[in-house]
Parts: structure tokens; sequence; C-alpha cells
């Protein structure tokens, strides 16, 4: 037992300190790995198989971020789920927990400190309120465990972009697309398009996540008449319709993520 609360605690350490980025990123990377190891066994949408339980049930949904973790380094004893942790490094077994999280709708894990507050800088404080109100970020973004689960996580922000790159992906939402945040175009047999959160895939249907974050849809690839990857950001152009003190206030409150 001390062993594994050691093993775990080590897990969070490396998470907090350099995988701070993680649930921003390593979505696409833990979709990779499970997709290769996992399938097999639980299903290309977590839904299960023979050999292996679900992932998206009640009792998967409950486990904590540290059990989650716990049952990918070490496996279930008396079970067929074997233990990970001698096969991959610490941030991969994060990036697929990342992932299963994703596969449950969920944001991702959050390891940040709840105890860390915010700022009490007056611009801060405005910005935080333009993110909630005005820009209306809150609806795709996620900062201490509130917020949509559209676009990537933002605890610790200012640790992963250094403010002029945080400017431009303000301004231009487009120019670089997070991995596991881009979008699919599906077009319908009546000419329809509908664009959302590219989330799962099979061989028989693409599942996406409305663009305001509220329902997962699948679609049936043979009842469509296209498929593709979308080149824009479902990030929409909020920043830009700000005015000057606006800005300002939303990226201090940002750069204090």
């Amino acid at each position: 037992m001390e062993i594994r609360l050691l093993t775990i605690r080590a897990l969070f350490a490396f998470s907090l300190s350099s995988l701070a980025f993680s649930s921003f990123a390593g979505v696409g990377e833990g979709q990779e790995l499970y997709n290769s190891f996992c399938t097999i066994c639980h299903g290309p949408l977590g839904e299960g198989q023979t050999m292996g339980k679900p992932l998206t049930d009640g009792m998967a949904n409950r486990l904590s971020d540290e059990d989650l973790l716990a049952v990918i380094t070490e496996g279930r004893s008396g079970t067929g789920m074997a233990g990970w942790g001698d096969s991959f490094s610490d941030e991969e077994i994060f990036d697929m927990a990342t992932y299963v999280r994703a596969l449950q709708g969920k944001a991702g894990l959050n390891l940040a400190d709840d105890n860390a507050g915010i700022s009490d800088d007056p611009a801060v404080l405005a910005g935080e309120d333009v993110f909630n109100g005005r820009a209306g970020c809150v609806n795709c973004h996620t900062y201490r465990d509130q917020g949509g689960s559209v676009g990537p996580v933002l605890d610790g922000l200012s640790g992963r972009l250094p403010a002029a790159a945080l400017s431009e992906a303000l301004l231009n939402p487009s120019a670089s697309i997070v991995s596991g945040f881009g979008a699919k175009i599906v077009e319908q047999e009546d000419g329809t398009q509908i664009v959302g959160r590219f989330r799962n895939d099979s061989e028989l249907a693409v599942q996406l996540q409305s663009s305001d974050g509220r329902r997962w849809v699948t679609f049936f690839k043979d009842r469509v008449k296209l498929i593709i990857d979308s080149t824009e950001s479902l990030m929409p152009d909020v920043y830009a319709s700000l005015n000057a003190l606006e800005q300002q206030q939303l990226l201090a409150f940002l750069n204090s993520l």
C-alpha cells in the first residue's frame, strides 16, 4: 500500500511540475496510445468489449483522478487489467488518463492546487468578469473546476504560453489549434453542415461535441455525405470585439492563471 501511494503521489507531483499543460495538450497523445493498446479490451469509444469493462459507465466516471492513474499504472488484481507502469512513462500514463476523461465527456484531469486563489489585482478581477461575462470564454473553457469543455483547460496557462503567444492565440485562434481540440465538418445527405469538436472515431461512426459543448452527437458514416477536418478553430473571434480596456483586463486575468 505504501509503495502504491508513493507511486501515485510521484505521478501527481510530476504532472503538477512538468505536465501542467497535459489537460491542454495531452488528449491527442493519449488518444494515440489508447487506440493502439486499449481499444482491444475497452472498445474504440470506451464502450467496453468482452475482455474489458466500459470506461464510460457510472463506476468508471466515479473514479477519482488518483484512482484512475493507479488503475492504469498498476492494473487491477484478479482481473485482466494489466498495469502499464513498467511500459509507459509517467507522461504517457497521464495522457492516457486524460483521454479516458475525454471519453467520459469531461474536460480532463484536474490536478490544480485548489488552494491557489485568484489575484487581488483589480485588472485581474475585472478580466475575470470579462471572461465570465461579455466575452463568454467560460462557456467553452474551464478554470478552477468551472466552465465548458469545448476548449482547452486554462489552469496553468501562463506557464504554457508566453504573453506574446497568448495575444496571438486570442487575435488569431485558427493559427494554431491545440492537439485534441480540432473540429470536423459533417455534411449530411440534405447538404446541411454540422461543425463540432472531434471527440471519437470508429469504423462505423464519428462523434462530435456540439460547439456549445452541451451535446455529444454520433454520426454514422454510411448515413452522411462527407466528413472532413476543419481548418478553423471553434473559438469565436470575440477578443477583437472587446474594447482596449477589456482586452487588457482579459489578458491580465489569463496571465494570472
